[in-house]
């Protein structure tokens, strides 16, 4: 690899880099520290977990309205009891 150091501004030029292609395969492939095969694994363990936890969320959503809606049937029968009871005493 032919380098030339320009003393006027101190920079790094590079002429010619020979094997492009080569260059680029060491860069994109053997220095890679996250290889593309390893990406898609760790994308589908996490997917796969997240998607574990949606599934939670959305059970204890629906465990929720519905103990919601039993614990509103309960109150709403309260409330008509309480009614009707002072009807009564009014009488």
């Amino acid at each position: 690899m032919n380098v030339l150091i320009c003393p006027v501004d101190e920079r790094v030029n590079v002429l010619m880099l020979s094997p492009c292609r080569r260059l680029s395969s060491i860069a994109f492939s053997d220095m890679n520290p996250f290889p593309g095969r390893l990406l898609r694994n760790r994308r589908a363990v996490q997917l796969e977990r997240v998607l574990g936890e949606l599934r939670e969320l959305e059970e204890q959503q629906r465990q929720f309205a519905s103990e919601n809606a039993a614990e509103n049937a309960r109150r709403k029968d309260k409330d008509l009891d309480a009614a009707v009871s002072e009807d009564d005493d009014e009488l």
